[in-house]
C-alpha cells in the first residue's frame, strides 16, 4: 500500500511539473482571449486517464478459525485505465463557476484471495462507468494567460460492466459490485490560455461513499463486509 501511495504521489509531482513548465510558455506574450472568461457558458471535451481502486472490509467471521479457517489473506491489485467525455461549463462569477461533465470511464481492479495452503484465487472487477459529476470550480485571479483553480463536488456513475445479475455459485467466483455509485470529488488544475482554445490539466480523487458490494451467500462474497471503489483521475480539458 506505501508502495502504492508513493508511486502517486510520484505521478502527481511529474504531472505538475511537466504541465508548470508548459505554464511558463504560455504565459509569454500578450493576455490572450481575454474576454473568454466573461461567457456564461461554455464547452469542450476531456482525455481521462484513470488509476482504479478498493477500499474494502473484510468480513470478520471469515477470519475466525472456529468458522473457517481456510482464508488467510484477501488484497487488491490496482489497474490503469482510460475515458473521454463532454464538459459544460457554466460562469457563476468571477471566481466560480459550476461545471457538469458527460463521461465514458474504463477501469479495472482484481482482488486476490489467499488460501492458508498459499493457493491464490484471483478475480477481476471490470467497470465501464457512465459519469456525470457536478461539480463547482473555484478560480485564482488570472496571471497572464495561467490561472490556478480547485473543483469538488459530488459524482453519479453507472457501471455497464456490474455483474450484479451475473449467474454464480462457488465453483464460479464472482465479486460483483452495484451498478449504481455516488462519490465525493476533489482536485486541483491549471487553465492555460490559448488563441483558440483554453487547456486544462487537473488531477481529482473520486472515492465512493456507499457500499458497492452486492452480496450473496457464497464464499467470496461473503468473505467481505463492504467495498467502496476509487479513482485518481488525470485529465485534460480543452475548451
Amino acid at each position: 500500500m506505501h508502495t502504492i501511495h508513493s508511486t502517486i504521489f510520484k505521478i502527481i509531482i511529474v504531472f505538475f511539473t511537466v504541465f508548470y513548465s508548459i505554464g511558463i510558455k504560455a504565459q509569454s506574450g500578450p493576455e490572450r482571449t481575454p474576454l473568454y472568461d466573461l461567457q456564461k457558458i461554455h464547452f469542450g471535451f476531456s482525455i481521462i486517464g484513470n488509476y482504479a481502486r478498493l477500499k474494502y472490509a473484510p468480513n470478520p467471521a471469515m477470519f475466525n478459525k472456529e468458522v473457517n479457517d481456510t482464508i488467510k489473506n484477501i488484497g487488491v491489485k490496482d489497474f490503469p485505465g482510460f475515458g473521454v467525455g463532454g464538459i459544460m461549463n457554466i460562469r457563476m462569477g468571477d471566481y466560480w463557476d459550476l461545471r457538469t461533465m458527460f463521461n465514458i470511464q474504463f477501469a479495472q481492479r482484481n482482488m486476490y484471495f489467499t488460501f492458508r495452503n498459499d493457493v491464490v484465487k484471483e478475480i477481476p472487477i471490470e467497470s465501464t462507468y457512465l459519469e456525470i459529476p457536478m461539480l463547482v470550480k473555484y478560480k485564482s485571479k488570472r496571471h497572464g494567460n495561467t490561472r490556478f483553480y480547485m473543483i469538488g463536488g459530488v459524482t453519479y456513475r453507472y457501471d455497464f460492466a456490474s455483474d450484479q445479475d451475473t449467474e454464480r455459485s462457488n465453483s464460479k467466483p464472482i465479486v460483483a459490485l452495484t451498478p449504481n455509485t455516488f462519490s465525493y470529488d476533489v482536485g486541483c488544475g491549471l487553465d492555460f490560455y490559448f488563441e483558440f482554445f483554453k487547456f486544462s490539466p487537473e488531477i481529482k480523487i473520486s472515492n465512493s461513499f456507499v457500499n458497492a458490494l452486492v452480496p450473496d451467500p457464497y464464499f467470496y462474497a461473503s468473505s467481505l463486509k463492504n467495498i467502496s471503489p476509487k479513482l485518481v483521475q488525470f485529465s485534460l480539458h480543452f475548451e
